[in-house]
């Protein structure tokens, strides 16, 4: 019987180790490599090509969200079931987007664990009951936001939208990085903060410029600060 591979990524030892156990003890899975960061665990996809990578979401060198979206670009078909201490709608929204089949909270059962990676293989999106209701009023507010969308005339830009709307558009880990960026820090400082490298940092920079209708730190800074001090005005 030809089995299933699993890539198992956390940045704790003993996750991996026991998650690896509990996997290689079943008839139908074989886990292929274990990582601890996101870099190498998109370095092991790309040598390995597992079909389900079980995916930590903060861990050093680059975080699960981004390591998901990289590996789903590369590789569409490989499964990605988010492995977290979190049940954050917002997490949950953004591992969505970018292809994850769903989330499995560390510290729940082995017939759990073993019951959602089947549930992922055979297509099913699997997410933390606690959540459902919250994810259902996320969809429903982004659906509602593009129909109001679509009713303008024209493309709007984000410099058209109000300071909610606006931050609103950056992901978690762009809102990590604009809130070190007000407190001046470097792109070293930076990657440090966030366990990224500085080149993640500079590709993050250039999408929120992007996003803020800016083009470089300096008017981010001043925009940021800017839209801070119309929301208190308000």
């Amino acid at each position: 019987m030809t089995k299933t591979t699993i890539l198992i990524a956390d940045d704790q030892p003993l996750i991996r180790d026991g998650l690896a156990a509990i996997l290689n003890m079943e008839d139908n899975y074989t886990v292929v490599a274990k990582t601890g960061d996101g870099l190498a665990t998109i370095t092991q996809v790309q040598q390995h090509r597992p079909q389900l990578v079980l995916m930590d979401i903060h861990m050093p060198k680059l975080d699960g969200l981004e390591a998901t979206r990289q590996i789903k670009l590369e590789f569409p078909d490989t499964k990605v079931l988010i492995l977290t201490t979190f049940e954050d709608e917002e997490y949950i929204w953004e591992a969505l987007c970018h292809g994850a089949s769903g989330f499995l909270i560390k510290g729940v059962e082995t017939e759990k664990i073993l019951s959602t990676i089947q549930d992922c293989l055979d297509g099913r999106i699997n997410y933390p009951s606690s959540i459902q209701q919250r994810l259902v009023q996320a969809l429903h507010a982004s659906e509602q936001h593009q129909k109001n969308s679509a009713k303008e005339v024209g493309t709007p830009t984000y410099s058209d939208q109000p300071y909610e709307d606006k931050l609103h558009f950056l992901s978690i880990q762009e809102r990590n990085i604009v809130r070190n960026l007000k407190q001046g820090k470097s792109n070293q400082a930076i990657a440090t903060e966030l366990f990224l490298t500085t080149g993640t940092v500079k590709n993050y920079l250039s999408t929120i410029y992007k996003k803020l209708n800016v083009t470089n730190r300096s008017e981010a800074v001043a925009y940021l600060h800017e839209l801070k001090e119309q929301k208190e005005e308000a």
